[in-house]
């Protein structure tokens, strides 16, 4: 905001220095405005004032939600209001921002909302207007603050562009700069803010990051705090809670903070934006943006030459430019290598809440389809795995008859972090800053001692730090970022010092999988038989029999988008069959990180695997037989690319010869995991965090949720198992059973008065009733409302008066509104004879 306007607070008055003349502007000024109702049920009224030096009122301008009205007025102090003037809300606040313009005249105030005049208000008290104040009952529809400005007729506002000669016969509406980006628009604040208003208020949560971890977990606990928060629920949308953030009701909701080093590069994933059309760009492309847009790390000379990846640095993280292939890890390699109670969790509960969450996607099934996969599962060579084939698991939408094709629900946690600061822009307790660096928390950790993290260090832009006070931490910045912030809270010393000897053992083993690829160009004999199956995206799991034992997963695509990175798939212009095997890993502990100019260098390579060439000789041979049976199901050709001429050359058959096994490299598709790992089932020596992602060194209240935690790199894209882990950590942070306890409003629509009681199913769980008659009968008049508290659904009784024994029965939910729309039976005659 230009240092010419003002910043007028809620309840407080901004008085002008000079008297304001005819002709002249007062101008407030609101980046945004809330339109649903108070969820308090107050008759809620935000108001701007023009007052004298007196404190007389000259002009009160009043915005009622419940009313659907603007209301002007004025007063002496000390005195009743003048007879109001109201014009209609609906319509007026048609942008996202609100401008209230005051035009001075000799006798009237003439008003304009953006850009519209709405009301001309006589002058009934004739005195200089001297000051202005900002009052709301209920919640404010504006921000706080609220900014003020005095525009004169010669003079344009502040950041006005051209000036305008205003005339009393056509005046010219005071208009601001629109905002250049979302970010200026929605992501106002600043280090520096938060870290002043922390002193007195720690955060209950400070989230590092807002990739899959860390933007997964602060939207579950922003949906938390939404449920607990409403003690009334919205009558007009009949919901759950509105869409910014209620008034607490209570102390059960938390202040939470999420911190991104970038600033707003996405609005949404990658692929739900337009992309190159040319040929040559085969596949969905989400490593165009990815190429574009990631930094880089320091690294040893050997790393590289092999390393591929590197961060993305903006609101989403990489979540915002993934491949969005969503497997499961495999039962056996999970079961072997995770903690027991991860297993169980994950399996019971949160993979199907990650899956919901990411909106997991299948196309329909076409008999040629079913064929395919019956085809690809039979087994005539018995030196090759055994197989179950599936459709892939892609977090998207896709619209027949295009599967695979184009992603049109590309899950990112941008998407909902973006919704929460249009709803709120930090004026809650959700909070958002955006490019600020995390460079370590404090007080210095003790070895062997564990303390609680008091603050979190940020730098700004200008390298300024701020301390953030938390009352506890969550680490979500990825396998370099986060151990680098560790290792950055040293203050200089090794980690053996400062963590211990085990800690320093295990500390950033950062390890990505091999992956391996077959690709090659085909054509439909038949060009009908392209249309019927569509693209085809495939997976299954294969176990390396008679070699060591471990699952791999293969992956199809065929004629469709692959996960593997453009530049590994020839340009052509015919359609592709690609097939990819993702292998698992043991972390390698010759990998590791260090601190140099206070900036992560690694040093990465793959962890040995003596098996490693029969497992690669299995996998030519296991896409030959698919390549075959495939050609031979769908009645297409293979063909071979010649470098030479630009040609193909048929392939009647796929021999072993015909192929190459190609290598993704480590970091090619953000695979790297294992720097601060949990336990693995049968191995407790090589952890750093617990089964729960709290550590176990040095603090107390610090947690680590991303892709670090991972004990073992398993045959899988690892992004659906952090947002199942992440949501897991939500429970453990923030109890669901909390958010269950929540309001049930009762309204009555019909024309007469009528009395409710209500159920309370379970006697374990609290319970609020509002006040009663004798018979425990709660009265509420037509048009009003009355609001229990309960855990669960329950139901309640409607009864015509306070005695009669007649009723009506209805179904009700915590945090929904309830109407009674028609009056109960009036009592029957045995009913009036019982009731004596």
């Amino acid at each position: 905001m230009d240092a010419d306007w003002i910043p007028l607070f809620l309840n407080n008055t901004v008085t002008f220095g000079t008297v304001i003349n005819t002709g002249s502007y007062i101008v407030f000024y609101s980046a945004w405005y809330n339109a649903a109702l108070d969820t308090q049920g107050y008759e809620d009224d935000t108001n701007v004032n023009v007052l004298s030096a007196e404190g007389d009122t000259l002009l009160h301008i009043s915005f009622r939600r419940w009313k659907n009205s603007i209301v002007f007025k004025s007063g002496r102090k000390g005195h009743d209001w003048s007879d109001e003037e109201c014009v209609c809300l609906q319509g007026v606040l048609n942008k996202t921002d609100v401008t209230i313009a005051i035009r001075l005249e000799a006798d009237c105030y003439q008003v304009h909302i953006n850009d519209c005049i709405i009301h001309t208000y006589p002058k009934r008290i004739t005195e200089d207007e001297k000051a202005v104040s900002y009052m709301c009952n209920g919640q404010t529809i504006f921000t706080d603050p609220i900014h003020v400005v005095v525009a004169t007729p010669e003079e344009p506002t502040p950041e006005e562009p051209t000036p305008v000669k205003l005339t009393p016969e056509k005046p010219t509406p005071i208009k601001r700069i629109p905002a250049p980006s979302y970010e200026e628009a929605y992501f106002t604040l600043t280090a520096k803010k938060v870290a002043e208003t922390s002193k007195n208020k720690p955060f209950d949560y400070v989230i590092i990051g807002s990739g899959i971890g860390g933007g997964i977990l602060a939207a579950d606990l922003l949906d938390k705090n939404k449920r607990v928060s409403a003690s009334k629920s919205d009558f007009s949308a009949q919901s759950s809670s509105a869409q910014a953030l209620p008034k607490d009701s209570d102390d059960r909701t938390k202040r939470i903070l999420v911190i991104e080093r970038g600033g707003l590069v996405f609005p949404t994933h990658s692929l739900n934006m337009p992309r190159p059309t040319n040929r040559g760009t085969y596949g969905q492309m989400n490593d165009l943006f990815y190429n574009h847009f990631k930094h880089d790390w320091g690294m040893t000379d050997e790393t590289r030459k092999i390393w591929k990846g590197g961060p993305v640095y903006c609101l989403g993280g990489r979540s915002t430019v993934w491949g969005l292939f969503a497997p499961r890890i495999d039962n056996h390699t999970f079961h072997t290598n995770f903690p027991n109670k991860v297993y169980d969790d994950l399996n019971k509960t949160y993979y199907r809440k990650a899956e919901e969450w990411m909106n997991l996607s299948y196309p329909q099934t076409l008999p040629l389809h079913r064929a395919l996969k019956d085809s690809l599962n039979l087994r005539s060579d018995s030196s090759l795995p055994t197989t179950q084939w599936e459709w892939g698991r892609v977090a998207s939408e896709f619209r027949n008859p295009n599967n695979f094709d184009f992603a049109e629900g590309a899950y990112s946690t941008v998407d909902r972090l973006l919704e929460a600061a249009m709803d709120d822009r930090g004026a809650g307790k959700f909070k958002i800053i955006l490019n600020s660096f995390v460079s370590h928390l404090g007080p210095k950790p003790q070895a062997g001692q564990r303390k609680l993290a008091e603050h979190v260090v940020v730098k700004d832009t200008s390298g300024a730090e701020h301390k953030i006070m938390a009352k506890n931490i969550v680490i979500c910045a990825g396998a370099v970022e986060s151990p680098a912030i560790l290792l950055r809270s040293m203050g200089g010393e090794s980690a053996k010092q400062t963590f211990g000897e085990r800690f320093a053992r295990n500390i950033g083993h950062v390890t990505d999988h091999y992956i391996f690829y077959v690709t090659m160009p085909f054509y439909y004999k038949n060009i009908k038989s392209r249309e019927i199956l569509g693209g085809v995206k495939l997976q299954t799991d294969i176990t390396f029999s008679g070699i060591d034992e471990t699952t791999a997963l293969a992956n199809i695509s065929l004629d469709a988008s692959s996960f593997l990175p453009r530049r590994n798939i020839p340009d052509s212009e015919l359609p592709q069959f690609i097939i990819a095997y993702i292998l698992p890993s043991k972390l390698c502990s010759d990998n590791s990180i260090q601190i140099v100019n206070d900036q992560p260098k690694i040093n990465v390579g793959y962890a040995p695997d003596p098996k490693l060439g029969k497992k690669k000789d299995l996998l030519k041979n296991f896409a030959v037989d698919a390549m075959n049976k495939i050609s031979a199901c769908l009645d297409i050709h293979f063909v071979k690319h010649n470098s030479d001429n630009g040609g193909y050359t048929l392939l009647t058959k796929v021999e072993k010869d015909n192929i190459e096994l190609g290598e993704l490299g480590p970091g090619g598709v953000a695979h790297e995991l294992g720097s601060i790992p949990m336990p693995k089932a049968d191995e407790t020596e090589c952890s750093i965090v617990d089964e729960n992602l709290k550590m176990q060194y040095g603090w107390d209240n610090v947690f680590v949720c991303d892709l670090s935690v991972f004990p073992y790199s398993p045959a899988a894209n690892p992004t659906l198992s952090l947002a199942a882990l992440s949501l897991r950590l939500s429970d453990h942070l923030f109890s669901p059973e909390k958010t269950r306890y929540r309001p049930i409003v009762v309204r009555n629509l019909s024309a007469h008065t009528v009395y409710v009681t209500m159920t309370h199913s379970n006697r374990a769980t609290a319970l609020s009733n509002p006040k009663a008659t004798a018979n425990d009968r709660v009265e509420i008049k037509s048009g009003k409302s009355e609001t229990w508290k309960r855990a669960q659904k329950e139901s309640i009784f409607i009864y015509s008066s306070a005695n009669t024994l007649d009723f009506d029965v209805q179904i009700v939910y915590p945090g929904i509104t309830t109407l009674i729309t028609e009056s109960p039976p009036e009592p029957s005659a045995a009913s009036k004879t019982s009731s004596k």
